[in-house]
């Protein structure tokens, strides 16, 4: 009895209560590296805005000065049906090698229901006016691992109800 109740413990233990899944999509010709990517749920406080909060370290990789970027954001709930998408836009100025942070909030329907957040490379505008955008296709066969079906049209703009 004493061995079945310590392993109950010990297994109890061993499970956090708030599990999350982030996935970095991995795209060999992005200009930006995602360091670290972390998101949460947050109820609506005297500071805090309700909703998913994405924070994502970022950094240049690649040789040119990049004066505007875009990070996808696709949220999904428990179950691993589609929540949400929003791209995380930050306008600072980044030299090759520099790194840098940014914090994005989606509100969406069910969005307490989080537990899958995914973060890529969306697109980056280099200061020469060039701009690079995601193989959104290669982005939605990733996706695919958490949800069999995942349409890539679900990470275009035109498909936001809000706009």
């Amino acid at each position: 009895m004493y061995k079945l109740l310590t392993f109950i413990i010990t297994a109890l233990i061993a499970i956090p209560a708030n599990a999350q899944d982030f996935i970095v999509v991995s795209q060999p010709n992005a200009p930006l590296e995602i360091s670290s990517y972390e998101a949460e749920y947050k109820e609506r406080g005297r500071y805090t805005t309700e909703g998913i909060h994405h924070t994502v370290e970022f950094n240049n990789s690649s040789g040119q000065q990049i004066v505007a970027s875009q990070i996808g954001l696709v949220s999904f709930s428990i179950f691993n049906e589609f929540l949400d998408r929003m791209g995380g836009i930050d306008m600072d100025s980044l030299d090759p090698g520099d790194d840098t942070e940014g914090t994005w909030v989606a509100s969406a329907y069910a969005d307490f229901s989080f537990y899958t957040g995914v973060a890529y490379v969306s697109k980056v505008r280099f200061s020469d006016g060039t701009i690079w955008e995601a193989d959104l296709e290669a982005v939605a066969n990733s996706i695919r691992d958490i949800q069999e079906d995942f349409d890539a049209s679900r990470l275009q703009e035109d498909n936001d109800e809000t706009e």
